[in-house]
């Protein structure tokens, strides 16, 4: 990581980078590169590749209702309201 590969990623990212920053933020970004490169070194001769980290298959349960129908008390609270919805003032002539 050197100074002009920071530059072009600032500009490409659109972000200005502090003069003062820029060494500590050259030395993070080859951190992470370091960092990232040990994925290499890892042994993945018998890991059969996948197309979907969530390959496996779902739990389901069966579909009930729990939940209790509030629709006819928080219609009759409303400040205005029919007999199915919330009547709110018009916003956009």
């Amino acid at each position: 990581m050197d100074k002009k590969t920071v530059t072009t990623i600032s500009y490409l990212s659109r972000l200005k980078i502090d003069g003062a920053k820029e060494e500590k933020i050259i030395k993070d970004l080859g951190n992470i590169i370091k960092f990232v490169d040990q994925l290499n070194d890892a042994d993945t001769v018998d890991v059969s590749p996948l197309t979907n980290p969530l390959e496996k298959t779902a739990k389901t349960r069966k579909d009930i209702v729990t939940a209790k129908n509030l629709k006819k008390e928080l219609l009759e609270i409303a400040p205005s309201a029919n007999e199915d919805y919330f009547l709110v003032p018009r916003v956009v002539e």
